[in-house]
């Protein structure tokens, strides 16, 4: 007899998620390819069934659950192939998988299971004759999955639900002022970031906050305040909303910004190749050699190889125009052997399931990365940041890597990928710097042997922090915004200078 949690994975989605597993027959394990980490399935948010056929000898049915501290309990429930021991069949490892999850030590330290699929409304029903910002957001959302891309419209349908539903969608929209705003900064604050699927975490004293966690909050207050803006702006080219005191109190706070430090030297890309599974493998060394992001290279076909010269031709991206990169040769070398024997409108780069990369390749590349002893906060982006790095490191010019990056100017490329390693800016100032006063350049054995002993203080483990100037204050050197001084006493009232 199934139990709650199994009735439900049975009555989700068109017709189950239970029914709709893809590895649930003896032919569609066997062909599965044999790699190290399970294949999973997802039967509710935070449960889930896989396989794990590491090699010929061991494939086992294994069940996962999400646990409330954001990492995953794993157990094996049976063989899946009749190898060295009898196989149970799918429908007795979902059954098992079920009892397991219902098990107390394991409900207990878990997530709440609920229904797979992405939040595709306003988790409010704005009602009354009083037009308020519940209302306002429900108007300017049913346009936005008209006019916006379906992840800029989910992003802010998300941030909407997390942080602006639970404070202000009952306020009456013409009632809205900066005691409201204030009162929102004060909750963005304390409220910690929700990731993924898990439960909303206990709310944290603001004094707590280190610079970095308070520098990501107020980036998450201006992007509140953006949607708001867009929001009130709606409602009022709408007729919805008369006055402008609502929409005027809405600016944004001053943040600094920080650019991504994490890239790699040739050393670790080698060893991050050499951690990846033959299909990673492609993808990754295909972001090396041309910065694209992997929804770039998940779209590119055969024919955009080679065709308007020597690079890749990349589709529209987001918000962005099509774009040529160029390849260096050994780039070009790569692409070529990548697309023989296929037809010109295949994909090049296909996952273990022979699927166009989208996001499955998260799991995966995390694995690689601890495989090769990388820093655990690496993740894919910085692939085309260590290409945009290792350009400018090399000499190009701001404006060649931020057309081979599809980015409009060489602002973005100067604020987050043109800065250098602090090792290699050392190297260039050494170099570069011509001479001054001949009779400082003490080349003598104590001059030497002084050099020496400050070279030896340095960590070359941590050669990413050389350099790196600590700071307590997420202000810029000079701040731009203005926002109201209810909002200011918020920020104000922490440690250091923000």
């Amino acid at each position: 007899m199934m139990n709650t949690l199994e009735q439900t994975a049975h009555a989700t989605g068109e017709n189950g998620t239970v029914t709709n597993c893809p590895f649930q027959s003896t032919a569609q394990i066997t062909g599965l390819d044999h790699r190290e980490y399970p294949y999973w399935h997802v039967l509710l948010k935070g449960r889930h069934i896989g396989v794990h056929r590491p090699d010929d000898r061991i494939c086992n049915w294994v069940a996962r659950t999400l646990r409330t501290d954001g990492k995953y309990r794993q157990k094996c429930l049976g063989p899946a192939l009749d190898l060295s021991k009898p196989s149970i069949t799918y429908d007795l490892a979902i059954s098992r998988a079920f009892e397991w999850f219902e098990t107390g030590a394991v409900s207990a330290l878990s997530v709440t299971p609920e229904q797979v699929g992405r939040v595709t409304r306003l988790c409010v029903c704005p009602i009354g004759d009083t037009y308020t910002v519940g209302h306002a957001m429900a108007d300017y959302l049913e346009w936005s999955k008209l006019a916006r891309s379906p992840g800029g419209h989910y992003n802010n349908l998300t941030l909407m639900n997390y942080h602006l539903v639970p404070e202000i969608s009952g306020i009456p929209i013409e009632e809205f002022s900066a005691r409201h705003l204030q009162a929102l900064a004060q909750t963005v604050l304390e409220r910690p970031p929700k990731r993924g699927f898990e439960n909303p975490r206990s709310r944290v004293d603001p004094d707590t906050l280190t610079t970095d966690e308070i520098r990501r909050r107020k980036r998450t207050f201006n992007s509140l305040v953006t949607i708001l803006r867009t929001v009130f702006r709606y409602a009022w080219e709408s007729g919805r909303l008369q006055s402008e005191r609502s929409w005027k109190c809405l600016n944004r706070v001053s943040v600094n910004h920080q650019p991504r430090t994490i890239f790699l030297t040739r050393t670790e890309c080698a060893s991050l190749i050499e951690a990846c599974g033959p299909s990673l493998r492609q993808l990754v060394l295909a972001a090396l050699y041309t910065g694209c992001r992997v929804g770039e290279l998940g779209e590119l076909r055969v024919e955009d190889v080679a065709r308007d010269g020597f690079g890749i031709s990349v589709k529209a991206f987001k918000r962005g125009p099509a774009r040529f990169v160029f390849l260096p040769a050994e780039g070009m070398t790569f692409f070529l052997n990548a697309c023989q024997g296929k037809d010109p409108m295949s994909h090049i780069f296909l996952s273990t399931e022979q699927k166009p990369w989208k996001r499955q390749h998260t799991l995966q590349f995390r694995t690689a990365v601890a495989k090769a002893k990388l820093p655990k906060e690496f993740v894919f982006h910085g692939l085309r940041h260590t290409y945009a790095s290792d350009l400018v490191a090399n000499g190009a010019s701001l404006d060649t890597v931020a057309k081979q990056l599809g980015h409009a100017n060489t602002l973005t490329v100067m604020n987050t990928y043109g800065h250098l390693a602090e090792a290699v800016r050392e190297m260039q100032v050494q170099q570069c710097f011509s001479q001054l006063s001949p009779e400082r350049d003490d080349c003598s054995e104590q001059n030497i042997a002084r050099f020496k002993a400050i070279r030896d203080k340095e960590d070359p483990k941590n050669w990413r922090e050389k350099g790196r100037p600590t700071t307590d204050t997420t202000l810029p050197r000079s701040p731009l915004a203005r926002p109201s001084a209810e909002v200011m006493q918020v920020f104000s009232k922490l440690p250091g200078e923000h």
